[in-house]
Order: structure tokens, then sequence, then C-alpha cells
């Protein structure tokens, strides 16, 4: 217990991975404004897809609430929209870490539920990795923030490298939760054992492609191994990520899902937020092993590169 007690205390772990997914999660986010910038007041206007006194009642009824019930003006529909992007540029960058995260999250939450229509699952999960990642430091790496306090000596603070780990510790834990309960449902779903599951998704005009729909659709084997994986790979990931080799092996298998979801589903939000949740799953040791082949690598193809030229000029000036 004491061992676990100051390996939680003694300092932050993951602190990479977490830069990484802020970085990610933050162009996500972007993303997400950017390409619908041009209908904005269509899909989450006042005067647009639902009415401000729908979105007001709807908020009422669920006791929830956004930043975009408040006012039926549009100069403060395009205020709040525009510090949205503002704030999420913020939080990609690395700046004021836990100040603008807290409100990178406020500000997501409202511009989520001013429109559930458009949402495609993978806000959810989101939703819950950001609030958790308030609590974590995101900013130690490739930040803003990490160039303001280079050079400034840091104190030991317990409590933040608690909070820090907890932070990360709770969002493995609801990834675990997600997959562990999605496979556990799809075994309890006849369609699914039985390998026809796929089928009917397929059969969803809004959820796939016709060209996929026909060459999946068509082959049973193919159909019995995708719902069989599917159900493979989320009811085995927490239990992969118990050893630190099958972990890779976990991850592997969450990628390759999401990417057959993507191209199949054309689901790319919702896969790209899943894929880039893995990212949490490396040590910084490990992260560092990554940057130091990679930078090897780059480093002898330079040299070769520039060899080579060496070489060809030297041909030159003997021809």
């Amino acid at each position: 217990m004491k061992q676990f007690f100051d390996k939680l205390t003694n300092k932050k772990h993951m602190l990479i991975g977490t830069s990484i997914l802020r970085i990610s999660f933050g162009l996500l986010i972007l993303y997400m404004y950017l390409i619908h910038y041009a209908q904005r007041r269509f899909l989450w206007g006042p005067n647009g897809m639902q009415s401000h006194d729908s979105l007001r009642d709807q908020m009422t009824l669920t006791s929830n609430f956004s930043l975009y019930q408040l006012s039926d003006s549009m100069v403060y529909f395009e205020v709040i929209f525009h510090l949205g992007i503002l704030f999420a540029l913020l939080f990609t960058v690395g700046f004021m870490n836990r100040t603008v995260a807290v409100l990178n999250f406020l500000f997501l939450w409202s511009l989520q539920h001013a429109n559930v229509l458009i949402l495609d699952g993978g806000d959810n999960i989101m939703r819950i990795i950001l609030l958790y990642l308030i609590f974590a430091n995101t900013a130690s790496h490739f930040s803003i923030d990490r160039t303001r306090k280079i050079g400034k000596a840091s104190t030991p603070k317990p409590l933040s490298n608690a909070l820090h780990n907890l932070a990360v510790l709770a969002s493995i834990l609801q990834l675990c939760l997600m997959y562990l309960s999605s496979g556990l449902h799809k075994v309890m779903g006849e369609m699914w054992t039985n390998g026809t599951a796929l089928y009917y998704i397929l059969q969803v005009g809004e959820y796939t492609h016709p060209f996929f729909q026909t060459i999946i659709s068509s082959s049973e084997i193919i159909l019995m191994i995708g719902a069989y994986s599917a159900i493979f790979i989320q009811l085995s990931f927490p239990f992969l990520l118990l050893n630190r080799y099958t972990k890779y092996l976990a991850m592997f298998n969450i990628v390759a899902l999401h990417i057959g979801i993507a191209v199949v589903m054309g689901l790319f939000t919702f896969s790209a937020a899943m894929i880039t949740m893995q990212l949490l799953m490396l040590t910084d040791r490990e992260y560092q092993k990554v940057f130091a082949y990679v930078s090897k690598s780059a480093a002898k193809f330079r040299d070769k590169f520039q060899n080579t030229k060496v070489k060809n000029y030297e041909t030159k000036q003997v021809q």
C-alpha cells in the first residue's frame, strides 16, 4: 500500500501521453468547429435546426445546461461560438493548462448539447476523458506553458502529482469499462453471437458505404469474422493491458477495430477520438524510446542523403 501511495505522489507519470492526447483532442475539437463553420448558424444558431425556445425547453426537461440557451441573440451566439474556437485553440497549444481546460470543456459541452442530433457517439467518451484531464498536467510537453517554465525551479507537489496520476488512471479505467461493457452487451445479443450483426448494421444507410456494404454483406465468412473479432477485441482489451507486452496487442487491436469502423461506417470523428485515447497507454520511457529511434533513423537517412549528393557532385566534377 505504501509503495502504491509513494508511486502516486512522488512524481507524475505518463506526461508525454497526456500532452499528445491534449493536442489530439484539441485538433479534433477544432476540426468539429471548423468543418461546420459555414453551417454554424443552421446547426447551432437560435433560429436554426433547433429553435432557441426548443433548446431551452430541452435543457430544462433533461436538467442539462448549455451556454447557448442563455440568449436568443445572434450576436451572443457568434461570440460564444468563436470563444469556443479560441479556447479549443489555446487548449491545443497548451496555454494556461488548467484554466483553459475547464473553459474548453464548458464550451464544448455547451456546443454538443445545443444539437445532439449531429453527434456520433465519440462525444460522450471524449467529454468524460476531458473532464478527467482537467486534473492532469497535459501541458508538460509540446506546449506554450512548457516554454514559459523553462529554467524555473520546480518544487515537489504530492497533491498535484496524485491528482494527475489519478486522472490518468481514471481515464484508462474508463476505457476498460467501456470496452468490457460493450463486449458483454454484444455477447448477450443473439445477432452478435450468431454472426449476423454486421449485416444488419450495414443496412443502415447513414452508417455505411455501398461499396463495403456489397462486399461484406455478400460473404458469411467476413460477417462472422468481423462480428466475433469485435467481441474478442473489446472483451480482451482490459486484460491484455495488465501485461507490459500484451498491451501492445491490445492497442493494435483497438486501432485496427476503429480504422475499420471509420472506413466501413464513415464514423471518422468517433474513430479518431477512440484511437487517440490509446496514446495514454504508453509510458514516458516508451515514448522516449520511440522518439530516440525516430531521431536516430532520421539522422541516418539525412546522412545517407547528403553522402549521395556529395558522391553525385564528385562524379559530375570528374566527368
